[in-house]
């Protein structure tokens, strides 16, 4: 029989070999969100405590709040290892990501949903994932080329008119100077007959304060995000919709094919966290920055049947034209198709999120319905 000295000896070994095993099953993943306030990096601090107990305390999250990579080096930063996990803005390189931008700017779609509860982002969120992971392999392709693998989304609160002055019927559109932050906006600014001004987020301020733009295209949320209460004295609701989209997670490929099963599954888990707390937050920062920038005196005007009619029209005519558009700009193959697929989509999510009321209900929602479905011995392994 062994002596007492030598059975403490080997059990102290033991212990010391799982502690070691342990460690080495715990790994920590640098994620850089390339904001330095806001929703982004507000849920970002939530994600890294989802994340830990999603995949049992085997993943932890450091995250950077702008200090690892800035917005426009995010995907190339991520693509080369910079960082493990970063937040993606698809929008920024255009030629990188071409079917899911495409498939973003059909968020002014959900402006034909008659739906005036101001979830859009909500429904938007979980219409674009389930879009990525189930209906656009060519989606993944485009993440897998850039070294990634897309983990979740969201969705911004509707855009509207924040303007310097009254906007409610078709003819206050005609001739209206129009900063749009995004294609889809500023073609339906020329439909409705408005010229469409581009410039940084950072300009917009003075823009208006100098009248260079009568109204920004935007969400509520940037009343306060860029200051635009100061200067915003009129806000039309309603017109033109969709939302801000194309924000995803990813994570380094690399990094993703070292992680086990249950955790890309974890990680799956706490991205629906990450998605929900990003769109429920743009969702009641909405509604605060509203109401804050009608307290200091700016008026609600509400879209008049015809400006709603021109509005919808514009819209509708615009989403044919999308497919040869980034068939031409950016040999998209598919599009007629992936659109065809992408629109009953927004139907049902208009559907599915009406009765959400907190991020937590959100989160659930987004994995039973759609991220809990998805297979991780095979996406992005491929």
């Amino acid at each position: 029989m062994p002596s007492t000295r030598n059975l403490i000896t080997a059990v102290a070994l033991a212990a010391g070999a799982l502690v070691s095993t342990l460690a080495s099953a715990q790994t920590t993943l640098r994620y850089a969100v390339g904001f330095p306030t806001g929703a982004a990096p507000e849920s970002a601090k939530i994600y890294a405590d989802a994340v830990k107990q999603y995949t049992n305390n085997t993943v932890n999250l450091r995250v950077y709040d702008l200090s690892l990579l800035n917005l426009a080096e995010m995907s190339s930063g991520l693509k080369q290892g910079l960082a493990d996990i970063g937040y993606v803005l698809t929008p920024y390189t255009p030629a990188e990501y071409p079917h899911l931008n495409m498939a973003s700017e059909l968020s002014m779609l959900l402006a034909l949903e008659n739906d005036t509860s101001g979830k859009a982002g909500m429904a938007f969120g979980g219409a674009l994932a389930e879009f990525i992971f189930t209906k656009c392999p060519e989606c993944n392709a485009d993440f897998a080329r850039q070294n990634q693998v897309f983990t979740s989304t969201g969705g911004s609160s509707p855009y509207m008119l924040l303007c310097t002055k009254p906007i409610s019927t078709a003819a206050d559109l005609k001739g209206a100077r129009l900063r749009a932050g995004g294609a889809a906006w500023a073609r339906w600014a020329r439909q409705v007959g408005a010229t469409p001004v581009s410039m940084p987020g950072n300009e917009i301020f003075e823009a208006m304060k100098q009248k260079v733009v009568e109204c920004s295209i935007q969400s509520a949320p940037e009343l306060s995000g860029l200051n635009l209460k100061e200067v915003t004295t009129d806000i039309t609701p309603g017109v033109p919709g969709g939302t801000f989209s194309g924000a995803t997670t990813n994570i380094n490929r690399d990094v993703w094919r070292k992680l086990t099963e249950d955790q890309r599954r974890g990680m799956l888990r706490a991205g629906t966290v990450m998605g929900a707390q990003v769109t429920y937050r743009y969702y009641v920062y909405a509604k605060r920055d509203v109401e804050q920038a009608v307290a200091k005196g700016a008026k609600l005007h509400q879209p008049d049947a015809e400006m709603l009619k021109v509005s919808r029209a514009a819209i509708e005519a615009d989403a044919p034209n999308l497919a040869a558009t980034y068939a031409k700009q950016h040999n998209v193959k598919r599009g007629d198709e992936l659109i065809a697929a992408m629109r009953p989509l927004l139907t049902k999510w208009t559907q599915l999120v009406a009765p959400i009321n907190s991020a937590e209900a959100l989160a659930d929602l987004y994995w039973n319905e759609v991220y809990s479905k998805v297979d991780v011995k095979v996406h992005g392994l491929q």
